[in-house]
């Protein structure tokens, strides 16, 4: 097993890189000045990287290389760090010695590729806990058929919430909606004019189409549903998919419940076909993107490595603070 790694949130421009990745995504071989050149994403639990590898005039060769690599596999990487365009990145030259070669499991060691969160069984518990307290029978029968379903939770406190943005790590998903749910709860204290159970379920529900959005091995990558259709649609037919088996369900709930589902984006330009138009689909809508983003904000601090006191992010549009 290949004990040394280095992480690429460690990674500073003139480094030497001997180490291993996991491969998010490839691009195509292409040509330049002194032969034939290709880049892909690679990737470990801190973050991703692009890795551009730079050949002779053999395409063959080249070429070759380019195919071995695949998504999800881990590769050894022996190259430098630079910048360009003001971004780190990897570069791999064949001339230099370079080295991309494909590693067989026992070469590496998995946990350092991809972030598990701790206290998933706490977590899980908490979660629970949320559904049992929520009264309405109908919302409470389906949750409890939802997350007492054993294979759809197993799935769900193994999903990341998002391959890069927030909380991508192996229970991810689990914290994300956890936090939407409790901060909600706490909002409804200064609300108690909302719908107190309507909230809750919108804000447990609002994300369980995730657990067909990503695919998680070595790294996480989006599902072809999950790119082709995406997490809020795919959210809502698995919600539709539970209120038919619930006989009586109230017409005017169910259609509350699927406007919270489908506007928790909050913006028709962020992928909401709708926008909120009630209070409680409001709040679950800024109780969500405000843990996305300032779980975000939040790791870009901690990972940051400058010797400035601001770091810009693109995401984001503007400078943030690390001291």
């Amino acid at each position: 097993m290949t004990t040394d790694k280095q992480f690429i949130s460690a990674l500073k421009a003139g480094d030497g890189v001997d180490s291993y990745f996991s491969v998010a995504y490839k691009k195509p071989v292409t040509e330049y000045k002194y032969g034939h050149m290709f880049e892909f994403r690679a990737g470990d639990r801190t973050g991703q990287i692009t890795v551009k590898y730079w050949g002779g005039d053999d395409r063959e060769r080249v070429k070759n290389l380019q195919i071995m690599l695949e998504r999800g596999g881990v590769v050894h990487i022996k190259g430098e760090a630079g910048e360009y365009r003001s971004q780190l990145e990897i570069s791999v030259s064949e001339k230099d010695g370079g080295v991309i070669e494909r590693l067989s499991p026992e070469d590496y060691d998995a946990s350092a590729l991809l972030a598990t969160l701790d206290g998933i069984p706490e977590m899980k518990e908490r979660l629970m806990r949320s559904v049992r307290a929520v009264e309405e029978p109908h919302l409470n029968r389906l949750l409890t058929d939802l997350f007492e379903d054993e294979g759809f939770m197993e799935s769900f406190c193994a999903c990341p919430a998002s391959v890069q943005f927030h909380s991508a790590a192996i229970g991810g998903l689990l914290n994300h909606t956890l936090t939407v749910v409790e901060t909600c709860s706490k909002m409804l204290l200064l609300q108690p004019g909302l719908d107190r159970d309507l909230v809750i379920a919108g804000a447990l529900l609002h994300d369980i189409g995730k657990t067909r959005t990503y695919v998680v091995a070595a790294n996480t990558n989006h599902t072809p549903e999950g790119n082709l259709i995406g997490h809020l649609v795919i959210s809502y037919e698995l919600l539709v998919d539970r209120l038919r088996s619930i006989d009586g369900f109230p017409e005017d709930l169910a259609l509350k419940l699927k406007h919270v589902i489908l506007s928790h984006h909050g913006r028709k330009e962020w992928g909401s076909p709708v926008e909120p138009m009630m209070p409680e689909a409001l709040l679950v809508h800024m109780a969500d993107d405000m843990d996305a983003k300032l779980n975000y904000m939040v790791s870009r601090r901690e990972e940051a490595v400058s010797e400035d006191d601001w770091t810009w992010d693109r995401r984001l549009s503007r400078l943030i603070y690390l001291k």
